[in-house]
């Protein structure tokens, strides 16, 4: 087939990150985003390049749960783009519309082009994560357990991705959140992606708004499994990652984990896909 060139454009944002428990502006960054045309319709999801590097997985705060334990360090030593935002109703209508599927249940919460994409199991991600890389001709797939926290913590250790305190405000939430102050509007439904602010990588909603499927099976501790993807015929618990709207802010943690069937489907699960990089 005819591979077609990646749109690649970067852009300069000023992100917010954490100083011990205080927020502080870091100098502008270069934030590479990457966006594969599709052949039947438009481009795929935006993907940011998340550099190589190394960091602690797991609660070193003391205040998680001991599945978040024990912390390893884990390095990854190639770049790989993640999802800018979580896949959206807009991105799963152009794979529905190619293999003549019915759309997920919108909950008939509106203007649902750019909201997360619900009520879609593991496997029907994994499906849709092949025909991305069908239809590209590049590597997609659900980012390990590793690789999510790696990329949702954007170079942070601390409790959340902005520091150790929640310390929102509904003038500034920072978050998606059951307790998070999100705005009043919000507060029974996801959010449209990208209303809050991005990581220190560029990810937006790596916290709150839907826990997002990731590749790898749930074990009680630790033992390797978060570094690689579970078979599609396994039928083991999937691990969910990163909290969503209808949880309490102790969720959105960035080693919070918890655990689904991977044919179950919900009104606060989604998911958000990598792409491998030459």
């Amino acid at each position: 087939m005819q591979v077609l060139k990646a749109r690649r454009v970067t852009v300069t944002a000023s992100i917010a990150i954490a100083a011990s428990v205080l927020l502080v502006n870091r100098p502008a960054v270069a934030i590479e985003i990457i966006s594969d045309p599709l052949p039947s319709d438009g481009q795929g999801p935006e993907m940011v390049v998340i550099p190589a590097g190394e960091f602690r997985l797991g609660d070193a705060s003391g205040r998680g749960n001991d599945n978040e334990r024990p912390q390893r360090t884990i390095v990854f030593a190639q770049p790989f783009a993640m999802g800018r935002y979580e896949v959206t109703f807009a991105d799963w209508q152009k794979y529905a519309d190619a293999n003549k599927l019915p759309m997920p249940d919108n909950e008939g919460w509106g203007l649902s082009a750019q909201r997360p994409v619900i009520h879609v199991s593991w496997r029907e991600a994994q499906a849709y994560t092949q025909w991305l890389s069908r239809e590209t001709g590049a590597r997609y797939r659900l980012p390990t357990e590793a690789e999510w926290e790696y990329a949702a913590r954007g170079g942070s250790q601390s409790y959340y991705w902005w520091g150790d305190e929640l310390d929102s405000s509904e003038q500034a939430p920072r978050a998606h959140c059951r307790g998070c102050a999100s705005p009043r509007l919000l507060r029974n439904k996801t959010a449209a992606v990208g209303e809050f602010p991005a990581n220190a990588f560029g990810l937006h909603d790596t916290a709150g708004n839907v826990w997002e499927w990731t590749a790898s099976n749930f074990t009680q501790r630790f033992d390797g499994s978060e570094t690689q993807s579970a078979g599609l015929l396994d039928n083991s618990p999937r691990t969910v990652r990163g909290g969503a709207w209808n949880s309490g802010p102790v969720y959105l943690r960035s080693s919070m984990r918890d655990l689904k069937q991977p044919h179950h489907r919900d009104y606060a699960l989604g998911f958000r896909v990598l792409r491998e990089l030459p």
